[in-house]
């Protein structure tokens, strides 16, 4: 079975328990505070990973680490993904809870890539277009590209809008390189 079809399971599951208990809010900031962790971390990533280690020690760990930082619904489910041999999709499983409770708010992250920063004016015609093209909450994630050399380049769930200079250049080398310079018959 796919890995982040079991992930997405879990975290429906998880998600669902959250609806119920009134705890969606805590249980999407404790899914953000692992996502983060085990990002910036390789060393937490590979210990969940880890056949070698036992169970007993990756809970008591899992305690230490989040034990007084998460909700206790959500330190239960990760001790239960221990328990049962699910501990490396606990990532996963964290940023598909992201992913549920974004859907669930009406919340649509949007990528915004430019050579340069966008000066709060830019950002915030930029938030206003995307809120009214989508009828969403918008969450704009800022990334610097400067091989865009300017220009701007948006992207959301499987659309993007390339407004950048690069894209420019290569659609008028395109045209050029179509141009027949020679007649045939001589």
């Amino acid at each position: 079975m796919n890995i982040s079809l079991v992930a997405e399971r879990y975290a429906a599951a998880l998600f669902e328990l959250a609806t119920e208990k009134n705890k969606v809010n805590e249980i999407y900031a404790d899914s953000k505070l692992i996502s983060q962790t085990c990002e910036n971390s390789r060393d937490l990533r590979l210990f969940l990973q880890s056949p070698i280690i036992n169970s007993g020690k990756k809970k008591a760990i899992l305690q230490d680490i989040f034990g007084k930082e998460v909700d206790a619904i959500t330190l239960a489910y990760m001790l239960i993904m221990v328990r049962k041999n699910r501990e490396s999709l606990i990532p996963e499983i964290a940023h598909q809870i992201i992913q549920l409770y974004q859907d669930y708010k009406n919340i649509l992250t949007v990528h915004f890539k430019s050579p340069v920063l966008p000066d709060p004016e830019v950002r915030k015609s930029v938030l206003e277009l995307m809120k009214n093209y989508t009828k969403s909450d918008i969450d704009l994630k800022e990334e610097i590209d400067e091989s865009l050399i300017g220009g701007f380049v948006l992207s959301w769930q499987d659309k993007q809008y390339d407004a950048s200079i690069r894209r420019e250049i290569e659609e008028m080398r395109n045209s050029i390189a179509k141009v027949n310079l020679y007649k045939t018959g001589f």
